[in-house]
């Protein structure tokens, strides 16, 4: 009698349907590490824009409310999946050169689930629903 080696039909869809459950739960795990990964390199160059932000107020006596005074080619300076800006924020006395808001704004349809991110000079941190103010988990 002779034995054939090898791997029957049933043995290798009941390996692909495994491998096929095992993939559907683990692939949403991988996208929400992804997106949480861009989400840290987002907050910080958000920190080192700030950063940059106090050096210019050092030099001033004002925030500067365009990336480009800081030394960024535009005043749009995109990373990854996200844009950032510059731009006034609601600050003591309504004077805008006391304060200045610089917002992280998703721009792919998949980092727009977590939402965009503000951070300004005063003290605000914020993961914020993507287009609008509404506060998801304060940072």
């Amino acid at each position: 009698m002779t034995y054939h080696r090898g791997f029957t039909l049933l043995e290798l869809l009941v390996v692909l349907a495994i491998v096929g459950i095992l993939a559907a739960v683990a692939y949403p795990s991988y996208q929400d590490s992804v997106r949480q990964a861009n989400r840290s390199d987002a907050i910080a160059e958000l920190q080192g824009i700030l950063a940059a932000q106090e050096r210019y107020f050092l030099a001033n006596r004002e925030y500067a409310t365009a990336l480009s005074s800081l030394g960024f080619a535009t005043d749009t300076h995109a990373i990854d999946v996200y844009n950032i800006t510059a731009g006034d924020c609601d600050a003591p006395n309504n004077d805008a050169t006391l304060c200045v808001e610089i917002t992280a704004a998703a721009s792919t349809d998949s980092q727009k689930k977590d939402g965009d991110i503000v951070m300004n000079s005063i003290g605000r941190s914020e993961l914020v629903e993507a287009g609008t103010d509404t506060v998801k988990k304060q940072l």
